[in-house]
């Protein structure tokens, strides 16, 4: 008997010659539909930023908008849409403060399979972190086991999902560099829980960019 880490309901998986030669999943049949539901497909969206292109939208309309203030990402990674049982689990970890589901999306997280120099966890400010006592983006890294550093901090902000494109647009620059670090040509990729209209992961961008990095991915939670 196995106990599934996200209902915590005991389940029997099944031993066959497809099971034998891999881990045992962390998950009931129950939840792993959950999360089969909202797999984000790649079919008619932008191969950049992954967005769901509308009707008759053939350049994506998000990455005009960015590409007007910022050098744009190299590539969007993510698995999950930001809808069903994920946004349920996001907004219970973050907002609620669920501190223990940081396992349950470690356990669905998958990097790129590529190499890069540093891998970079996009920050809360200090006072949101302290308030909530932990730090959304490097709890779910530090259960994946995955190293990271640091390199960026971050002043306090509007709540982000109160404001609209244009004004999250006209806000100033959040982001700092936070250690003296030689980042020329050097890979990075950016980590951050959500990504809805990339104007927080530009801008960190912006800010790294001035100490002259060669290529940047940004990996999502959910999209």
């Amino acid at each position: 008997m196995t106990k599934c880490i996200q209902c915590q309901a005991t389940y029997i998986e099944d031993f066959n010659a497809k099971t034998f030669y891999r881990k045992a999943t962390k998950f009931c049949e129950r939840c792993l539909e959950q999360w089969q539901n909202v797999k984000l497909l790649p079919e008619n969206r932008c191969s950049r930023c992954l967005k769901q292109l509308a009707v008759n939208e053939r350049d994506c309309l998000d990455c005009k908008f960015l590409i007007t203030q910022f050098k744009l990402m190299h590539q969007l990674y993510c698995d999950y849409q930001y809808e069903g049982i994920v946004k349920q689990l996001i907004h219970q970890y973050k907002f609620m403060k669920d501190v223990a589901l940081s396992e349950v999306l470690a356990a669905q997280m998958r990097l790129p399979k590529v190499r890069y120099d540093y891998i970079v966890p996009i920050p809360s400010s200090i006072e949101k972190d302290q308030t909530r006592t932990f730090n959304p983006v490097t709890c779910v890294l530090d259960q994946m086991n995955v190293p990271y550093e640091s390199l960026l901090i971050a002043k306090v902000r509007p709540k982000q999902s109160s404001l609209g494109k244009l004004h999250r647009a006209e806000l100033i620059n959040p982001f700092e560099v936070a250690q003296n670090i030689d980042l020329e040509n050097k890979n990075i990729l950016l980590v951050d829980d959500i990504y809805t209209t990339g104007l927080t992961v530009h801008k960190a961008l912006a800010t790294l960019l001035i100490r002259k990095i060669r290529k940047f991915d940004v990996f999502t939670f959910a999209r």
